[in-house]
């Protein structure tokens, strides 16, 4: 029997069982997630990614390319904003899934506390989180997915399964960093169970999974280290030591695996991770080795950096599995508690929506409009080469005007500079440019790399200025000085130790 055959085989009657509350609680829980899904605006960091799909390349400045193959092959059947979050949507789906699968690899395991710890993760806020496709949900959903097909070809002892685990751990690593943490753990519950399993299955799938390690470290290597640069040194140049990070990102970590669930397990499970012994199955063992190094990196990281939400969010899933050791009342328990949860919040995210300009702080206010009225914007702009001040507002404005000419200008930010790519200051030189400026203050500092502007101020809705700006007579030398060169000193110098990488951003500007 296939895996799909049977979870359908298994999942239809314990979905029978549930009692009509759960039901109701379920049914609108997806009904506000999809409503959240086709009401929140278009993100500045989800359009990036999506201009990485329709730019398909071995690698991208800030990440590895996974998020944005993913979206090229989507874009292959529609180019629409509600099917790139659709992936999201159904990841979550796919990730319960993973966790029933992991439970019932044991055939003494009981099915009915296997389907509510999935449950509980489906209707969990984190899982509410899924609505927005980025580089941390293809994230979690290749590293779930391959830490499922590992547990399967140790079990079985299958060559099959540990090709797939290879191709879905690989594709987690070409996602984010951070399934290195994940692939770490897994080496090593290798090599203290080596005598159970054997070396095969490991081995096959290691060798899958550094294909995908070698393409990156190529892709390093022919774009000045960009990945490695950004991830492990212009994110933590400003770090500074604040033990409050930590406390901020405990906390952090008891809201997501959810606090009545983490009561419930250090007070009710029928066994405790710390205990030598306790944990019998070889699932949970596996579960524990893949998702525990990312969250004990992340306490040394938040020593000195305050920790994204997002940051643990592929370990958070595999430890819902420790929820098995609940009693059925309190499983349920914390099934509703979940629910009631996610729908509490997503009912006050969705009532926000329409009063998004209102509840921002000042400073962001005036940026608001660029995200909820995109396509007002849009038509007051022209559609040629156009510069904005930010890779949110470009990637925004892209996409939703249609204009792959859309660049950004004056960005010392070390984020989304993809676009360092596509576009050749030097070759500007003389011309006159025309440019999105967002806020008033920033006209003075324009003006630095132009011998005249000329400023038009346009109004999408009442309220908000916005100015269409055409600058006369860019000044590269003074740009080349006062941004460029920044730039290369502090996001494209790579360390001695490493090899002198093939360097466009270098040559392109004669650094």
């Amino acid at each position: 029997m296939t895996s799909s055959s049977r979870f359908s085989a298994d999942l239809a009657p314990l979905w029978a069982g549930l009692s009509n509350l759960e039901k109701r609680l379920f049914w609108v829980f997806v009904v506000l997630k999809a409503a959240l899904l086709m009401w929140i605006p278009l993100t500045g960091d989800e359009a990036y990614f999506i201009l990485w799909g329709q730019d398909v390349s071995l690698g991208y400045y800030d990440h590895p390319p996974a998020v944005g193959w993913m979206l090229s092959v989507m874009g292959l059947v529609a180019d629409n904003l509600y099917w790139y979050r659709s992936f999201a949507f159904m990841a979550s789906a796919a990730i319960a899934l993973v966790l029933y699968g992991l439970l019932t690899l044991d055939p003494q395991a009981d099915k009915k506390t296997a389907f509510y710890v999935a449950m509980a993760f489906f209707v969990s806020p984190v899982s509410l989180m899924f609505v927005i496709t980025a580089n941390d949900t293809v994230l979690v959903f290749f590293g779930l997915v391959g830490v499922y097909a590992f547990a399967r070809a140790l079990s079985a002892q299958s060559i099959g399964w540990a090709l797939i685990a290879g191709l879905f751990l690989g594709m987690a690593f070409l996602s984010k960093y951070f399934a290195a943490f994940m692939l770490t753990g897994l080496l090593i519950f290798s090599v203290v169970n080596f005598r159970r399993y054997g070396w095969k299955i490991p081995l096959v799938a290691a060798f899958i999974v550094l294909l995908f390690v070698a393409e990156n470290l190529y892709f390093n290597y022919t774009h000045c280290w960009n990945n490695i640069l950004f991830n492990f040194f212009s994110r933590t140049r400003e770090s500074q030591v604040d033990p409050v990070n930590v406390m901020l990102y405990l906390g952090m970590l008891v809201l997501m695996l959810s606090p009545l669930g983490v009561y419930y397990a250090v007070r009710y499970a029928q066994f405790s991770p710390f205990k030598a012994g306790s944990l019998t199955q070889p699932a949970l063992q596996l579960a524990l080795y893949a998702g525990l190094p990312l969250l004990l990196v992340l306490v040394l990281v938040s020593l000195s950096n305050p920790i994204g939400l997002h940051w643990p969010l592929l370990s958070i899933p595999l430890l819902y599995l420790l929820y098995v050791g609940l009693n059925p009342a309190r499983l349920k328990s914390l099934y509703v508690f979940n629910a009631l949860s996610s729908i509490l919040i997503a009912a006050t995210l969705l009532a926000l929506v329409p009063f998004v300009e209102q509840v921002l702080p000042k400073s962001q206010k005036s940026q608001a409009a660029i995200y909820t009225e995109t396509q007002k914007v849009c038509a007051l702009l022209p559609q040629q080469r156009l510069f904005t001040l930010d890779y949110s507002s470009q990637s925004t404005l892209a996409y939703y005007c249609e204009n792959d000419d859309i660049h950004v200008f004056m960005s010392h930010s070390k984020y989304g500079r993809e676009d360092d790519k596509k576009i050749d200051f030097k070759a500007l030189n003389g011309q006159d440019l025309t440019l999105f400026v967002s806020r008033e203050k920033d006209l003075k500092k324009v003006a630095e790399y132009f011998s005249d502007l000329a400023v038009k101020p346009i109004q999408p809705i009442e309220g908000v200025t916005y100015y269409l700006v055409t600058g006369k007579g860019f000044d590269y030398a003074a740009y080349r000085n006062k941004i460029l060169k920044p730039v290369y000193e502090q996001y494209y110098t790579a360390p001695d130790w490493l090899p002198e990488a093939e360097c466009r951003f270098k040559q392109k500007y004669n650094f």
